[in-house]
């Protein structure tokens, strides 16, 4: 008893003195009690790997576990709100809800980018707004509200932030074919076809990260990461279409 109570006081106290929990509470909406575990939930592995080479500190487990516990939710909500949907239909729903794209986009409005500790070297490359970091760091950010208050406050968090804002009328239309329509812009204008380049990969072999370039007339026009070549191209594809449409409307 006595020393359950000192651990709250410690924790209080803690809290009381750092203004970056206190800030990411208020950014994620919960209580946390686990402060190292929201650390390690926020620490890119390149930050172990300097320092010893061993990155089970950083958030790739827990990004493990988040991603299951998001897929499994989704998964469930879309079951019962569509009754009369096939597999196929509820398995494109969820890939579109839960993937990279769109848990970057949740991670940028809860402002995850500010709280996430990466490297000098990231740092300088822009790493804090990385789609492929804040993916991860909101799915690691789920596994750790999981572990840390329960099943109820993960499953609350996904249906708060990921959930009760997905307008499934536009995203039941979406087409995710993005290399397509950049063949469909550029043969419209004249332009050469798109051509797509691997550059970089990098990571363990069980979740390798793809970066590909997408050039058109020679020109680099789009970038696209991801942990397979495919998904890395569509991002590169959706990446330039953006670009091009930005520039050609100004």
């Amino acid at each position: 008893m006595i020393k359950q109570v000192f651990k709250t006081i410690t924790r209080i106290i803690r809290r009381a003195r750092n203004e970056r929990w206190k800030n990411l509470e208020q950014a994620l909406g919960i209580r946390i009690y686990n402060f190292d575990l929201f650390e390690r939930a926020l620490r890119h592995p390149s930050i172990e790997r300097a320092k010893s080479g061993d990155a089970l500190q950083c958030y790739e487990r827990l990004e493990f576990l988040g991603d299951a516990i998001l897929g499994s939710v989704v998964a469930e909500y879309l079951y019962r709100k569509f009754p009369d949907k096939m597999e196929g239909f509820l398995t494109t729903m969820r890939s579109k809800i839960v993937s990279g794209v769109a848990c970057a986009h949740t991670a940028r409005s809860l402002k995850l980018g500010q709280f996430v500790e990466i490297d000098a070297a990231m740092e300088a490359r822009g790493g804090r707004n990385n789609s492929s970091v804040l993916a991860n760091c909101l799915e690691s950010v789920i596994g750790a509200i999981h572990l840390d208050s329960g099943s109820k406050n993960s499953f609350k968090f996904i249906y708060d932030h990921i959930l009760e804002r997905v307008d499934f009328p536009s995203l039941i239309a979406q087409d995710n074919n993005y290399k397509s329509q950049l063949q469909e812009y550029v043969q419209a204008r004249g332009w050469p076809t798109p051509e797509y380049h691997l550059v970089d990969t990098n990571g363990p072999p069980h979740h390798t990260l793809f970066t590909v370039d997408v050039l058109i007339s020679g020109q680099r026009e789009g970038r696209g990461e991801a942990t397979n070549k495919k998904t890395a191209e569509q991002h590169a594809a959706h990446h330039a279409l953006n670009s091009l449409v930005s520039k050609n409307t100004h």
